[in-house]
């Protein structure tokens, strides 16, 4: 399936650029946009007891990143050419200041029998996304609105700490004590990423006034791979790694204002909700051995809002 898309995101890709380039004159209109604000991010993933995921415990193990808070950087532009020829891409990179994770362990279904829970800092965790996208532009109503599909292809990354743990509840097989857990700085580093397919829209309400929304559904390849550092029967710095496959959505609406041409101040807003299927939980002993068990689910879901500085530009060339 994600083989098929790839296919025809790469060929409407290469239409629209050689519809373009068969122009003569080259009329560009563009924007360069810096972004940076708050955003949250919450992720969890949950694994069973074995491969199949049908005998007790249907989850055997579950680690939940929650709140996120990070200062996010993103750098943006966007372009039409010829008036035939929309392209977009954007970078960002955030920092993450506080969030909390929590790593349970279950005896029987459903969460139930809880031998073991910790509770740790997300501390050094940072999060990063890119993106690229390509479309065909419709101007309505004499250029004021603006309809736009679009498909593309998109990164994003978790890179995930456990630091301060502190044991919360343990009872055998447990041999962790309750209290704090020394020495603990244990990473999980996430990497979605495939093509996409959308629409973005602008509206010119006024003059000054330019309002703006997306829309973006992905199917993502999900990889993972997590170092364990107190767990001395694992292989480091690669404990496990885990594979499945995804789909997300993002949704995006702001409003620029038009201080002084060719300058804008505005405010974005954008949405991710994320999961996977089942996939794969492979675990490296530390004797060289591996194991393999069910990934029952992967879940990420992030909120951002953020300010923005956008400087539009016009250029023509005619040969």
């Amino acid at each position: 399936m994600k083989r098929r898309l790839n296919i025809v995101l790469l060929t409407v890709i290469l239409s629209i650029v050689l519809l373009a380039g068969n122009l003569t004159a080259t009329e560009l209109e563009g924007d360069l946009e810096f972004i940076t604000g708050y955003r949250v991010d919450d992720l969890d993933w949950n694994i069973a007891g074995n491969i199949s995921g049908t005998t007790t415990p249907n989850i055997i193990s579950e680690l939940t990143w929650s709140d996120l808070e990070s200062f996010q950087l993103k750098l943006g532009g966007k372009g039409i050419i010829n008036r035939v020829f929309y392209m977009r891409g954007s970078a960002a990179f955030g920092w993450v200041l506080s969030g909390q994770v929590q790593d349970s362990d279950y005896n029987w279904d459903n969460r139930t029998q809880e031998f073991s829970r910790s509770i740790s800092s997300a501390d050094d965790s940072n999060v990063l996304d890119g993106t690229v996208a390509f479309g065909y532009p419709f101007r309505l109503a004499s250029d004021r609105f603006r309809l736009i599909p679009v498909v593309g292809f998109s990164y994003s990354e978790q890179n995930l700490h456990m630091q301060d743990g502190v044991q919360v509840v343990s009872k055998p097989p447990q041999t962790q004590p309750i209290g704090p857990i020394p020495g603990l700085d244990s990473t999980y580093d996430t990497r979605w990423y495939g093509p996409w397919a959308g629409v973005d829209c602008s509206i010119k309400a006024s003059d000054k006034i330019l309002l703006f929304a997306g829309f973006e559904y992905h199917w993502a390849d999900y990889k993972a791979e997590a170092n364990w550092n107190l767990r001395t029967d694992l292989a480091h710095p690669k404990s496990f790694e885990h594979e499945a496959d995804g789909t997300g959505i993002l949704i995006t609406a702001g409003v620029d204002y038009i201080f002084a041409q060719p300058w804008s101040l505005g405010l974005e807003v954008n949405y991710q909700d994320w999961s996977t299927d089942g996939g794969i939980d492979r675990q490296f002993n530390a004797d060289g051995t591996t194991a393999v068990t069910r990934l029952n689910e992967v879940n990420w879901e992030s909120f951002a809002i953020m300010l923005r500085v956008t400087y539009r530009f016009r250029y023509f060339y005619h040969p």
